[in-house]
């Protein structure tokens, strides 16, 4: 589990914190360049263990490095390998582009681990990384800076295991990652549908729609405005620069606006409405933003980051998320299993049944069939079969117990 706080850092310590990221990215770049010339010259293999022991004497043979803090630079190590052994599994693959790690040109984030210390009694726990002051500002101790004031509106859970700064167009930003213990799953004993679109964001399977807010159409005037000063300043002037981050910081209230909506959205579902499980599709986002005239709409929606939060706050909760294949979920009477002979069009919004005369919103309609998929599915039927559990409530939930 991540915990995200708001850092207040003096002007004296975001001097330092400027520093040491053009330092990382330095060390970044060694370590990659290293990397690149051993393969080339002798195909010899580095690896992260090899960097580590290299960087130890670096840091006993100048100032340059020593200077520094250890942990911040190990974390660098490991975040050029794992670059490298993600690409590694893409060439293995082959599914998608290989995608060879590159220079970096800045560095937004610091990342530390935290060391465990063993206890009188003989445990071995890590250390805790922020100071309560009792006040509103908590205090988080940064390796060779000391103290920086932190924003904490909430207890951190469990044990605290790594650390990151990280600078954002509105300010720094600390995320303490903690490691808690796994939560048994719960016996669902209700279930849901959701069906996502641009023109409503959620439909669920009893006929409740959550309307799109569409984030970033509503902005997309303030950023054109904003684009079109940029495009007009000279490149890396004074007023070049000051242009450059009211945009980033516009983009970014629209960025929070949108994980806002999707954490909120996902709690209400799980909590709000009492759920213990939860059916969509399977989406493939990356495929549909090549259709160009639903490439904005469906981008601005984030269905595959409403996927992922659904994933997390279900693992994390101890419920249940499950997706089911697509196909022809808005084209199938939710009622009698038939497929429509006509193929619907996106503006229609309303699903009328030529066989049983059924008539429901089109998106009520794909909720209830994702629901009755997922249903069979568990019982190990086909769902082309008309079964009479996918359309009764109580034996739907035998069918999820």
């Amino acid at each position: 589990m991540t915990f995200k706080f708001r850092a207040k850092p003096t002007k004296t310590q975001e001097h330092w914190l400027f520093s040491e990221l053009r330092h990382q990215k330095q060390l970044q770049n060694y370590m990659l360049q290293m990397r690149n010339q051993m393969w080339d010259y002798g195909h010899i293999s580095v690896s992260m263990y090899d960097q580590i022991n290299h960087l130890k004497d670096l840091r006993a043979a100048t100032s340059h490095y020593s200077d520094h803090p250890q942990d911040m630079q190990v974390s660098t190590i490991k975040r050029v390998n794992a670059a490298h052994e993600h690409f590694q599994r893409r060439c293995r693959e082959g599914t998608e582009k290989k995608g060879y790690p590159r220079y970096k040109s800045s560095v937004c984030s610091l990342s530390w681990s935290l060391r465990k210390h063993k206890l009188k009694t003989g445990e071995r726990v890590r250390q805790n990384p922020i100071r309560e002051t009792g006040t509103r500002h908590n205090r988080l101790k940064v390796p060779k800076l000391g103290e920086v004031k932190i924003r904490q509106h909430r207890p951190i859970v469990g044990d605290p295991k790594e650390v990151t700064l990280k600078k954002t167009a509105r300010g720094w930003y600390v995320f303490i990652v903690c490691e808690v213990p796994d939560t048994l799953k719960c016996v669902p004993k209700s279930a849901c549908g959701v069906d996502v679109g641009t023109h409503d964001f959620l439909t669920t399977s009893d006929g409740e729609k959550i309307p799109n807010p569409r984030f970033y159409r509503q902005a997309e005037r303030k950023l054109v405005k904003l684009h079109r000063d940029l495009s007009r300043k000279t490149y890396q002037s004074k007023r070049w620069y000051k242009a450059k981050d009211a945009l980033a910081k516009q983009a970014d209230i629209v960025a929070c606006q949108r994980l806002d909506f999707l954490a909120k959205t996902t709690y209400k579902l799980f909590h709000h409405r009492g759920f213990d499980a939860v059916v969509a599709e399977k989406l493939k986002p990356s495929n549909m933003v090549k259709n160009r005239h639903l490439a904005k709409s469906i981008s601005d929606a984030s269905w595959g980051m409403f996927f992922d939060w659904c994933h997390w706050v279900a693992k994390r909760d101890g419920k249940h998320f499950h997706q089911v294949p697509p196909h022809q979920t808005s084209q199938t009477c939710s009622e009698c299993c038939q497929k429509s002979a006509i193929k619907l069009k996106l503006s229609e919004r309303v699903f009328h049944c030529q066989f049983c005369g059924l008539k429901l919103d089109r998106d009520h309609n794909a909720a209830l069939n994702i629901l009755h998929r997922a249903a069979c599915a568990l019982r190990g039927e086909v769902w082309d079969t008309i079964l009479c559990e996918t359309r009764n409530q109580l034996l739907q939930l035998a069918c999820w117990g």
